[in-house]
């Protein structure tokens, strides 16, 4: 019997990538699909995907400005060890004796 082929694991995608890619497909439906007027230029692709990137960063960058996502911030940095503050000099000491 042969054992069924395994199919390689997709790459996982970026996530700024695939809402980038999310909004071009709406935005491309939207510019493309819809009827218009025979003289109304409609814009090159290319440019609508520069632009789709770039609403993908600046939805990023509002992300992280919710207070959701600054209250995450501020709980992970009290939850995060500094090494550089931790004084272990007295277990190097109890191990010399």
């Amino acid at each position: 019997m042969n054992a069924p082929e395994k199919k390689p694991a997709a790459a996982a995608k970026d996530p700024y990538v695939d809402l980038a890619e999310r909004i071009f497909v709406s935005l491309v439906a939207r510019v493309y699909g819809s009827p218009g007027l025979p003289d109304q230029k409609r814009p090159d692709p290319k440019t609508l995907a520069a632009m789709c990137f770039k609403m993908a960063e600046a939805f990023e960058a509002a992300t992280k400005e919710t207070d959701r996502a600054k209250a995450a911030i501020e709980l992970a940095n009290k939850a995060a060890v500094k090494l550089d503050e931790v004084d272990l000099s007295s277990v190097f000491q109890s191990s010399k004796k």
